[in-house]
């Protein structure tokens, strides 16, 4: 949700003009407003659904929206009556969503169709429908409004949030929503012990004053399995779990949990689950779909279930469009082998609007067409070529990139024959083996040193050893990987020091041992 429309107070997120419904009344000479339907959605928002037919004269008219509020209750002096969507001459439907600064209760809503004069404006059609809808007080809109700065997560709203919520306590010191979503904002902007901790006691607070509190149990939950109090963690989820709550996060920390205690094979049902009880589109259950929808694909790709994986794939692209289509078109090429149907995927999404899906739809495009170029012979290979050259110029990345998959390896072999150096330095100085470690994709490292990759080249400003990365940074995976392809690490030296003196200076035993133990096997 945008700060933008969060700041709204009267707002249209759509308006959909289509073809008359089989229900809108045939066109006529009158103007005319019919079938009106209001549905509530998330955050205060509601939808407004209406028929209507338009003369086109008076020129100018507008739509106008309100409310028949009972006694005692009120509007705002900011809710703006007038809705903005503009007539169109001739039968047609508005689908639009509004924003009512109200409250109390109200029950009739009315869409009149008026000239544009804003000082008298003079009725042409309209319509009501009568529904009871409680408004929320003030100190609601408030929570939600902190609850969408908390998701938000940049650190000027996280710090409005707290404002508002201090206030909100301020006034009903019982109010343990408030203590829960305090909690929120000590972990995202104080990540660690410290955070933790300071969420822990808020979660306690918001529990002494409702003990049963699923989403205070479910957070705390998420903050014991993070304080690596996995069976404290386990008993808060079972406990909450048996409310029924309808808070999603709880299916995706237990799955979470699950992989902490090595139980994938367990977490994918909850994964599941909360994909099955979330809604697609738009609302709060949004980022925790996504957030399983990202387990479940790497726990279903560990498994080697790829029409699971394609089935998943397949979904997202149906809600989400474009910011799917760059990771679906890598796994279709590097796990169905379908170079075609990978570069007609990522082509779809060069003009998407999430923020990193055009740089992954490009290298995914680049990949698949080094692999058609590889595949292929004659014109249709150097066509393939110079497309990939295009969205994925050869270079210390594009080779990392082609070697972090089988499927593409042997485009990293023809391109290699054709002059690239595999130990090639970019800008930053670094090479594809370089960002394979530091990436930690030791397959990627693997089949990079088979293809000839130096493990002694310089990289970086310093010109060090690339094997010498993963001894500063105390990677001892990266290591092994490394010991395994021949590196000695009693031999490898800079600036006249071995990794083993590197070692011996940071006072990292686990790293000593590492470089120092006989048995290098993983």
């Amino acid at each position: 949700m945008s700060m933008q429309r969060l700041g709204a107070l009267t707002a249209i997120a759509f308006a959909v003009w289509g073809p008359p419904h089989p229900a809108q009344a045939a066109e006529s000479s009158a103007n005319s407003i019919s079938h009106l339907e209001l549905k509530p959605l998330d955050e205060g928002y509601w939808q407004v659904d209406f028929d209507y037919f338009y003369t086109g004269e008076p020129q100018g008219a507008v739509f106008h929206i309100d409310l028949n509020m009972e006694a005692g209750s009120k509007i705002s002096e900011f809710h703006g009556p007038k809705l903005d969507v503009l007539p169109k001459p001739g039968a047609n439907h508005v689908s639009t969503s509004y924003l009512f600064s109200s409250e109390g209760t109200s029950r009739q809503l009315t869409v009149r169709l008026t000239t544009g004069d804003w000082q008298n404006p003079q009725e042409l059609a309209s319509t009501h429908v009568d529904q009871l809808i409680t408004w929320p007080t003030l100190d609601q809109r408030n929570f939600n409004l902190a609850q969408n700065m908390i998701d938000n997560g940049a650190e000027a709203p996280l710090s409005q949030a707290r404002r508002l919520l201090e206030g909100l306590v301020a006034r009903n010191p019982q109010f343990d929503p408030a203590f829960v979503e305090l909690a929120r904002i000590a972990m995202k902007s104080n990540w660690g012990p410290e955070g933790l901790h300071q969420a822990e006691t808020l979660l306690h607070s918001a529990l002494d004053i409702r003990p049963d509190s699923a989403n205070a149990k479910i957070l705390l939950g998420y903050v014991y399995a993070n304080q690596h109090r996995l069976h404290d963690a386990e008993a808060l989820y079972t406990d909450a779990a048996r409310s029924n709550p309808p808070n999603v996060w709880l299916w995706v920390n237990w799955g979470e949990l699950l992989e902490m205690q090595g139980k994938p094979d367990q977490a994918i049902p909850k994964y599941r689950e909360a994909i099955s009880r979330s809604k697609p589109g738009y609302s709060r259950t949004t980022m925790p779909r996504e957030q399983a929808r990202k387990h479940l694909l790497s726990l279903l790709d560990a498994h080697k279930n790829a029409d699971e994986v394609d089935a998943v794939y397949q979904q997202g692209v149906k809600e989400f469009g474009s910011c799917y289509r760059p990771d679906y078109a890598l796994f279709k090429l590097n796990v169905r082998g379908d170079a075609k149907g990978a570069i007609e995927m990522a082509s779809a999404a060069l003009n998407a609007n999430c923020s990193d899906a055009v740089d992954r739809a490009r290298e995914a495009l680049g990949l698949a067409n080094y692999f058609q170029w590889a595949k292929d012979t004659g014109t249709e290979s150097t066509a393939a070529l110079n497309q990939a050259r295009v969205y994925l110029p050869p270079g210390p990345m594009a080779i990392f990139l082609m070697a972090n998959n089988d499927s593409t390896v042997p485009a990293a072999k023809k391109l290699l024959a054709t002059g690239e150096a595999i130990d090639q330095e970019d800008n930053e100085q670094m090479t594809a083996l370089a960002y394979a470690l530091q990436k930690g994709k030791f397959d990627a490292a693997t089949r990079l040193l088979k293809l000839g990759a130096n493990p002694e080249a310089p990289v970086g400003f310093q010109a060090m050893p690339v094997a010498l990365l993963p001894v500063l940074e105390g990677n001892l995976d990266a290591i092994r990987v490394l010991q395994r392809a021949g590196v000695d690490y009693s031999k490898l030296r800079f600036r006249g020091a071995t990794a083993i003196d590197y070692a011996k200076q940071s006072g990292d035993d686990a790293l000593l041992n590492a470089l120092t133990a006989k048995d290098r096997s993983l």
